[in-house]
């Protein structure tokens, strides 16, 4: 039996990376919109920064922002300023603290929108270079694998507690600053019980323990959460393709193939999504004993250049319309829970009004910048791989067999052709 021949991910150090895996988590150079990245920032100081993958930055943003947010009690100013009750805003207000948070957050606003247009730029040299990337990391603690998941899992896991998306995509370290920051700004906010006494109806109850200062940093907080693990892992998604297409033009670059099929044999097409499943089935079928050279695997152009609204598991274009839309919802979700403050319904119900009303007007208003490309609410499935085999005749059945195990899209046995005169 001949033995395979393997192509390493990472034997050659790039200039420019594309991305890293390790035990931390996933995190790569993917080009975010300088605009996106800045309203972010507007929203909450440190979420520009987690928005396009500096983390560590973004949680010192972070931790600076309830810190001195809270020392200067700005959030209640914020809130009975929205509600004209001026004086008592400035009542409210350390002027000490204050004036020590305008320089750091327009900071976070500049610095945020500058680091995506420069990550664009590494985005690009990273593709010229077309740098390889290591798809694992083992180690005592965590195993980390690049795989496809699905977008709108991580952001329901996030639904249910922000954080939980984050572990769901990889992100090991990033899951757990946002589970524990989660925690901690609910247990100072009373969060929970004013979500019981809401939905139960008791108005008045859940206005009268609510902690207005920290409650308002969970509509910001929770929106934010819901779509950076889906951003995340629709990231990691475009960068297992990215990677996998590079494998296969290496491969396919370092193997001669046999032009013509002898009487003997036969080839067949199979065509897969990319996914680990192309790797296993290549491997598979060498282990039948057809020799890696008649072993054809290319990634297909793509050539649906319409954008979508949703990305899933199998087609990620890269630019999602439902960046505003998230953006309307987290800060309509914001004055929706300041103003139901004063409001019958209370804070929860209120915020939870605004973020489904800005999430609509967000969308809407995409959809308005973008009336003139051609939109999709989402796309159907498409073939990205397409694998060739020639082999023996009496391998058919059994080649057959492992593209069907590996979940093959469809397979075609070419014809045989007459020899030409």
């Amino acid at each position: 039996m001949p033995k395979p021949k393997h192509f390493q991910s990472a034997n050659v150090k790039p200039r420019y990376s594309k991305g890293q895996i390790s035990v931390f988590g996933i995190n790569s150079v993917y080009p975010r919109t300088p605009w996106v990245t800045a309203l972010w920032s507007v929203c909450f100081p440190g979420f520009g920064h987690m928005y396009i993958g500096k983390f560590l930055h973004g949680f010192i943003l972070i931790i600076w922002e309830l810190v001195v947010n809270n020392l200067s009690h700005l959030n209640v100013a914020i809130a009975f300023s929205f509600l004209g009750r001026f004086e008592e805003a400035k009542a409210q207000l350390n002027q000490d603290w204050a004036l020590l948070y305008i320089a750091v957050y327009v900071y976070c606003i500049w610095d945020s929108y500058r680091c995506a247009v420069e990550i664009k730029k590494n985005h690009i040299l990273s593709e010229i270079e077309d740098a390889p990337i290591t798809p694992s990391d083992i180690n005592f603690f965590e195993v980390v694998t690049l795989d496809k998941k699905n977008p709108w899992v991580g952001a329901l896991w996030s639904v249910f507690s922000p954080g939980l998306g984050q572990l769901y995509g990889g992100s090991t370290v990033v899951g757990a600053f946002v589970l524990a920051w989660w925690i901690a700004v609910c247990y100072k906010a009373v969060a929970v019980r004013t979500w019981l006494y809401s939905f139960l109806g008791d108005f008045n109850r859940a206005t009268e323990i609510v902690d207005w200062q920290w409650f308002l940093f969970l509509p910001s907080m929770y929106g934010f959460a819901i779509y950076q693990a889906y951003v995340s892992v629709t990231e990691n998604n475009t960068l297992f393709d990215i990677e996998q297409i590079r494998f296969l033009r290496v491969r396919a670059e370092n193997l001669g193939h046999r032009n013509a099929a002898e009487s003997h044999t036969v080839q067949i097409l199979a065509t897969f999504d990319h996914s680990p499943f192309v790797e296993m089935a290549i491997h598979e079928i060498e282990k039948l004993g057809v020799p890696p050279q008649d072993i054809v695997a290319l990634p297909l152009e793509n050539l649906d250049s319409q954008t979508h609204i949703l990305d899933t598991i199998h087609r990620v274009d890269g630019r999602s319309m439902l960046d505003g839309a998230m953006m309307g919802g987290t800060i309509l979700a914001v004055l929706g829970a300041i103003y139901g403050f004063v409001l019958y319904w209370g804070p929860v119900i209120w915020g939870l009004i605004g973020f489904a009303a800005g999430f609509i007007l967000g969308l809407l208003i995409e959809l308005a910048f973008n009336k003139q490309k051609k939109i999709k609410v989402s796309s159907g499935r498409k073939s990205e791989v397409v694998i060739e085999v020639t082999c023996q005749a009496s391998l058919q059945n059994q080649l057959i067999t492992v593209l069907k195990s590996r979940k093959s899209q469809g397979f075609a046995v070419m014809p045989r052709r007459p020899p030409s005169n």
